[in-house]
């Protein structure tokens, strides 16, 4: 039997599988197994069990890290349907994934995302589902998504690598499945030729209320597929990064530097915290980016909620009680979409904090936790 590299392969002789890393001849391959180790075998001892499985793109797929000059001389960088597409994509074999509608930039943090996009773009509330997960960075991706069945078992759904800048299409589903895809786990590896900082391993879990589902303002224009959507941050790139000294963070935005942690990322939330289990976050575009001279009101605004989405699904996960949120006095557009955003949420009580210490510009968040 002839094999490729990234075939599935099990063994005949003994228990245990792996994958295809090397040919070594008309009559043996090297083969990954799951402890790590490549083992010479001769092919005659093993049979294929995935042929076409999305093992193989591993292995196969070219991808690299574009620089910010090609990123900018790429044809139709805006458009939703590239007419001219990087060599990762020229291949039909990975119709699932495609470039970004709108590259990373000021109105988009860096990151991961898993993204609900309705088809019908005019009635949101109907209609099948394209469910993305989004790699909004210059490393490539290899992912596993992971979805709830019940209270003890996971379903492991989905594998693959996602090139630098593009999404990849999890599923289409209909209406009755949107409560099986709302929540998961989602586990990423980066990896890039070359980069200044090394990324931790992430590892995010995701649960979105069934009834975010059926509220229209949920689904907001999203710059990253250039639709509509209901969008969940998975994880921003400053929050992976492995920083060994002080002078790695030189020229660093000061939210970046409060997330960056030395071996393994701590709780986002746990860099505001001003108390047990409470904290105080400053939503104010000039306490989360140096420069901000290039952003325009909508692009400032949409930084603020993601970053505030972002603290307060940690405060969630880290069993906070007691959250402020400082959104000044402005037009009222930040502190609506923060009301708006936790609406949905049971056993939350959200009050006006200090006036005496904030003024008008802040809100108090409790999180009640059941017995």
């Amino acid at each position: 039997m002839e094999f490729k590299i990234g075939d599935k392969v099990r063994f005949l002789n003994e228990k245990g599988d792996g994958v295809v890393t090397r040919i070594l001849g008309n009559n043996m391959v090297n083969v990954a197994i799951e402890e790590g180790f490549e083992l010479p075998v001769m092919a005659s001892d093993l049979i294929k069990i995935e042929p076409k499985g999305m093992a193989s793109r591993f292995f196969d797929r070219s991808s690299r890290a574009e620089t910010p000059q090609e990123i900018t001389e790429r044809p139709n960088l805006l458009s939703p349907v590239a007419d001219a597409l990087p060599n990762q994509f020229e291949n039909a074999e990975y119709d699932r994934v495609t470039p970004l509608y709108r590259q990373t930039g000021s109105q988009n943090t860096e990151g991961i995302y898993i993204v609900y996009v309705p088809q019908d773009q005019k009635i949101l509330l109907t209609g099948k589902v394209n469910i993305f997960l989004i790699n909004n960075s210059k490393n490539q991706i290899l992912y596993s998504l992971l979805l709830n069945d019940t209270n003890d078992t996971w379903s492991g759904v989905d594998y693959d690598v996602i090139p630098p800048y593009s999404k990849i299409i999890l599923e289409t589903i209909e209406r009755d499945d949107l409560e099986r895809w709302s929540e998961g786990i989602v586990q990423v590896l980066f990896h890039s030729d070359e980069s200044t900082h090394v990324l931790a391993p992430l590892h995010s879990v995701f649960k979105v209320k069934p009834v975010r589902f059926y509220k229209e303002t949920n689904y907001q224009f999203f710059g990253l597929t250039g639709q509509k959507a209901l969008v969940v941050m998975l994880g921003d790139i400053a929050g992976q990064m492995i920083v060994k000294n002080e002078a790695s963070l030189k020229g660093l935005d000061p939210a970046v530097k409060q997330k960056i942690s030395s071996i393994a990322p701590p709780a986002y939330i746990d860099n505001f915290k001003t108390g047990f289990r409470e904290a105080e976050v400053d939503l104010h575009i000039s306490a989360l980016k140096e420069d901000y001279s290039t952003m325009n009101n909508s692009e400032i605004l949409q930084y603020q909620v993601d970053y505030f989405t972002r603290m307060f699904d940690s405060a969630l996960s880290n069993n906070y009680h007691k959250v402020v949120f400082i959104h000044g006095i402005g037009n009222g557009s930040l502190k609506s979409a923060i009301l708006s955003a936790i609406s949905d949420y049971e056993n939350l009580e959200i009050r006006a904090a200090s006036f005496a210490k904030y003024g008008n510009g802040a809100v108090e968040v409790i999180i009640h936790r059941n017995s």
